[in-house]
């Protein structure tokens, strides 16, 4: 079941005079009136802006088309250069441990293989890579807000960088 769109644009004001008998619709009653609805005009728009902020979150999904569209809404809306990559997956190379005291030989090997450090590894695997444009140089609460967005629309189990192409 559809609800109209419209059912939140309420004119207080129209609302209050329709609501009040037509021989007590003085200008001294009207005005009393609507000074008594001030406050609720203000939250009326607190909920329209609250409404259509939770609305935005709600359409857009941890998919990449909708994350590079929210990053492009929110840092780049005329260009739209920020995009998102697949992330670097490096396989680690099993080495014995010295305890095990077996032998490590080394060939040529084709293609070449390297070797990393388990942190070096943690670094390099990602899932994904958002890519931001070289001429847009981010400020530390930029950089902050991008990787909040990033957080809010991920999935929790993946990881990403930000890189500058």
């Amino acid at each position: 079941m559809a609800f109209p769109t419209n059912i939140y644009n309420l004119s207080l004001p129209r609302f209050v005079t329709l609501l009040l008998p037509i021989n007590l619709r003085k200008t001294k009653m009207l005005s009393w009136l609507f000074a008594l609805i001030t406050p609720y005009k203000e939250l009326l728009t607190w909920f329209k802006i609250f409404r259509q902020e939770s609305s935005y979150k709600i359409v857009h999904t941890p998919q990449v088309y909708s994350m590079e569209n929210v990053l492009n809404d929110a840092f780049d809306p005329q260009l739209r250069r920020i995009y998102i990559q697949d992330g670097l997956y490096k396989s680690a190379v099993y080495f014995y441990e010295p305890a095990e005291s077996k032998p490590v030989h080394f060939f040529e090997i084709t293609p070449e293989v390297y070797f990393y450090e388990p942190e070096e590894l943690l670094k390099l695997d990602v899932d994904f890579v958002v890519v931001l444009p070289s001429g847009m140089l981010l400020t530390e609460a930029e950089t902050f807000r991008i990787k909040s967005l990033i957080d809010y629309y991920r999935l929790p189990d993946k990881t990403y960088n930000l890189r500058y192409e």
